[in-house]
């Protein structure tokens, strides 16, 4: 039996072991429960090993991350058409853009199915107390996300979700503005814990940013006062540029789309420099996820804490993570698998059909190429070489007295083997909108058959939309989910003033109709927009389904007239469905009072009316109509106009 020597056992070993620790800060105890920045306080060797252990932390998530990089560059090269500058080969030039029009096809469908709606995120309140808190909240959270750019920012997540698959973006509290603010990142600089898979990331020990900013970038945040105190901290004192693996930059600068932020710049003169803009500081960001024995402080079973390095060296901020026992971020992903650690991504799927697609294109202009500059067998005892080399359209070829036209010259001939290419390529085309769902219809795109009617190419497009839907539905519950319950706690946390809000009349619920005057509604933080609440999680249907259109239940009404179905099912519900989905959400506050229907019933010209617009210019059937008047249902027109 093999003996165990690791000591786990032992009865001498327990939490507060000094090899268990990987950075003692236990003197520190009460300022870091009080959440201060205890940056400024650390010793020399406290903050190497905090410095250390942020660079292990990143080394091993790039070591697995870096894998998709390679991928990644190639995603963006389709989806930017990408072609080098300094290309001078016509046939280089020859790229399929199709590929991005499916990229912008998804995205608009999906932008509009999760941004769409206003307010742009709907709230509900976990009991009958909340429910109007969560009528404020989410104009509030709709405010927000207008005045801070929101909509741009999430559909640069839904854009990194279908390019990588991997769409990291914080969420984070601007004090000074009192508003939340979603900030997208490469996802080349960040860096999560590789040890968990796709969608668990609440099990994550640590998620890492890494980001370029200027000195004076960083001291106007507020956020980090070890640098005001150092004034001398804003002369690099770093090893070697970029010198942690996970610096490396991997991104695409080609045509300028994307440069180096880490480029210095001096202005000098004959004799010496007389100022420098200085280049980009490499900003490292863990949110990191501890156990109290690490920090030498074992009373504590699990701590969170929020640490930022500068020049791969300097600690400038180390305190508690403010925003509690969670990371500000989410991870969005286009097609998410939980049995993986990253998610695949549109480019995943139809980047093969893409390159091969390409290829077609060029060998075609190959072959062209080829007809058009056949090789040329000359005899130079006959002809002037010279002549047959600089060609033009009136240029002369001068050849031996006595010697006829084409004497001494043998052109080649280039078979067209390509000419069944531009076919396959449209094939390629064919089979990326059967993997992405983004048929030409949906990209408002005659078909090329042109024998499809328009309720085929309509039944097409609801089927597409219903692949997209579920993926949209998926990522509403996975990523939005998340992202708008930080916003909202971060709302009722921290929001520190009162406020006031437009209301759309016509979008404005019967529970805040009272607090509403000349447009607008003045909210108090400590009382109105506190509760329990969560995200309503949308179906993945876009506001303007079919389900959603008031045109398609007034040709339900329409069909019902005519089959006799009005007398089965209730006309008034299907009335207010048309109505809601016009955009009225609450028909309440327009109902007559039950007990003056009762007391005066409707009129006749009310009855007409309703007849006349449920029923259209239709004619029913005289065995019908005497029912519906014996009912009661209807009066004679005779009666009517009497009274």
């Amino acid at each position: 039996m093999a003996t165990n020597t690791s000591g786990y056992r032992s009865a001498e070993y327990n939490l507060g072991d000094r090899e268990g620790i990987i950075v003692d800060l236990s003197e520190f105890a009460e300022q870091i429960v009080a959440y201060e920045d205890i940056s400024d306080l650390l010793s020399e060797d406290q903050e190497n090993r905090i410095v250390d252990y942020v660079k292990s932390m990143m080394d091993m998530s790039y070591n697995k991350i870096r894998k998709r990089y390679d991928h990644w560059k190639e995603a963006d090269r389709a989806h930017d058409v990408y072609v080098p500058a300094n290309t001078t080969d016509f046939r280089e030039k020859a790229v399929i853009a199709d590929t991005r029009a499916i990229a912008d096809t998804v995205l608009t469908y999906l932008m509009a199915a999760l941004g769409g709606r206003n307010p742009m995120f709907q709230l509900e309140g976990l009991n009958r107390k909340s429910r109007e808190a969560s009528l404020i909240l989410e104009r509030v959270l709709h405010q927000q996300m207008r005045r801070t750019a929101g909509e741009a920012r999430l559909a640069q997540m839904l854009l990194d979700s279908i390019r990588y698959g991997f769409a990291p973006t914080k969420i984070s509290w601007d004090s000074a503005t009192n508003q939340n603010h979603l900030v997208n990142f490469d996802p080349r600089r960040c860096f999560p814990d590789p040890r968990v898979n796709w969608g668990d990331w609440e099990d994550m020990q640590f998620i890492v940013f890494a980001d370029y900013q200027s000195f004076n970038s960083l001291l106007n945040s507020g956020l980090y006062p070890k640098l005001k105190k150092y004034p001398a901290l804003r002369k690099k004192m770093s090893p070697p540029r970029n010198g942690w693996n996970a610096h490396h930059w991997h991104k695409e600068e080609g045509r300028g789309l994307s440069i180096d932020p880490a480029t210095p710049h001096q202005r000098e003169r004959v004799d010496h420099a007389y100022f420098t803009l200085g280049d980009a500081r490499v900003v490292d960001e863990a949110w990191v996820k501890m156990t109290g024995a690490e920090i030498g402080i074992p009373s504590i079973d699990q701590i969170f804490f929020v640490i930022t390095i500068i020049d791969e060296n300097i600690c400038i901020r180390f305190q508690l993570n403010p925003y509690g026992q969670q990371f500000p971020v989410v991870i969005g992903g286009l097609y998410q698998d939980s049995h993986k650690t990253y998610g695949q991504s549109l480019y995943d799927l139809i980047l093969p059909m893409h390159d091969i697609a390409t290829y077609l294109m060029r060998s075609r202009i190959d072959n062209i190429s080829a007809a058009l500059n056949n090789l040329i067998f000359a005899d130079p005892t006959q002809v002037s070489i010279p002549d047959l080399i600089d060609r033009n359209p009136w240029g002369i070829v001068r050849t031996l007295p006595g010697t006829k036209p084409g004497d001494g010259v043998f052109i080649a001939q280039v078979p067209d083997v390509t000419a069944g290419h531009l076919r396959d390529i449209e094939s390629m085309s064919s089979l990326k909108q059967r993997v992405s769902a983004a048929s030409d219809a949906m990209q408002g795109i005659q078909t090329t058959d042109g024998i499809r009617t328009a309720t085929e190419i309509q039944r097409l497009t609801q089927l597409g939309s219903q692949r997209l839907g579920v993926l949209s539905r998926i990522m509403s519950a996975t990523t939005i989910r998340p992202m708008v319950r930080m916003m909202v706690a971060n709302i009722q946390d921290s929001l520190t003033m009162s406020g006031s809000i437009k209301i759309d009349q016509q979008n404005m619920p019967n529970q805040i109709a009272g607090m509403v005057e000349e447009g607008y509604l003045d909210y108090d933080v400590s009382k109105d927009l506190q509760g329990d609440i969560d995200y309503l999680v949308i179906d993945g249907t876009l506001p303007l389904e079919p389900t959603r259109n008031a045109e398609t239940w007034i040709n339900v009404l329409q069909v019902m007239n005519q089959t006799g179905l009005s007398m089965e099912y209730n006309a008034g519900q299907i009335v207010e469905e048309a109505i809601r989905a016009m955009g009225i959400t609450d028909l309440d506050r327009f109902r007559i009072d039950p007990k003056q229907l009762q007391e005066n019933g409707p009129s006749p010209s009310q009855q007409m009316m309703l007849m006349e617009k449920m029923r259209g210019a239709n004619v029913q059937d005289n065995n019908q109509v005497q029912q519906e008047v014996e009912a009661g249902n209807l009066i004679p027109m005779s009666e009517a106009r009497r009274a």
